[in-house]
């Protein structure tokens, strides 16, 4: 795969603090083609284009390692039960969900997107780092979803199926980032 390939990568994390090191919750991810049609994010056929989603158990997250604040974990508390639900749903520890994404990723560095410059990709490299590695993708391949949407903030948001689940926002931040390419390259809404 390279860079004619058009596959990149929509990045979110669910976290326990809004810090460079904070404590990963969730990771979910979508390879898709911002290229492509609206709402045409995977060919089930084409393992290229796959969604990943992993949660992580919360006593595998040392406060040594992971910044855990109290306001993100007081937000957490007030977000919808289904939202917080899904966080356990068959957690497994950080390490594991680590080598788990890299091994999804895949050995090239795609365009990585993340909602935040500082935010998803910066956190998701800091825990790789904690353990001695590196993450899957370069930071030349750095994208920030957050300030490519206030550019255009006529096209409008797309609400995720769950909010504040990772994936679930990961796939309405890449139809989103989908409907930025083609109001950009087409001008229609």
């Amino acid at each position: 795969m390279n860079e004619s390939s058009k596959i990149e990568v929509m990045l979110d994390l669910e976290t326990l603090s809004t810090e460079n090191n904070a404590a990963i919750i969730s990771i979910g991810a979508v390879k898709f083609d911002p290229r492509a049609t609206v709402g045409e994010l995977n060919n089930p056929a084409d393992k290229e284009y796959a969604h990943f989603y992993c949660n992580v158990e919360f006593h595998s997250l040392s406060r040594e390692e992971f910044h855990i604040e109290g306001r993100t974990v007081q937000w957490w508390m007030e977000q919808k039960e289904e939202a917080r639900a899904s966080l356990f749903t068959d957690p497994i520890d950080i390490q594991t969900v680590l080598g788990k994404f890299w091994t999804w990723y895949g050995a090239e560095s795609l365009p990585t997107w993340g909602n935040g410059a500082g935010f998803d990709n910066v956190i998701l490299r800091n825990a790789y780092h904690k353990f001695g590695g590196v993450a899957p993708f370069n930071f030349y391949h750095d994208r920030c979803f957050r300030t490519l949407k206030s550019l255009f903030p006529d096209v409008l948001y797309v609400k995720p199926t769950l909010a504040h689940n990772a994936l679930s926002d990961a796939e309405a931040q890449a139809i989103h980032l989908q409907k930025l390419f083609n109001f950009i390259h087409t001008g229609a809404l």
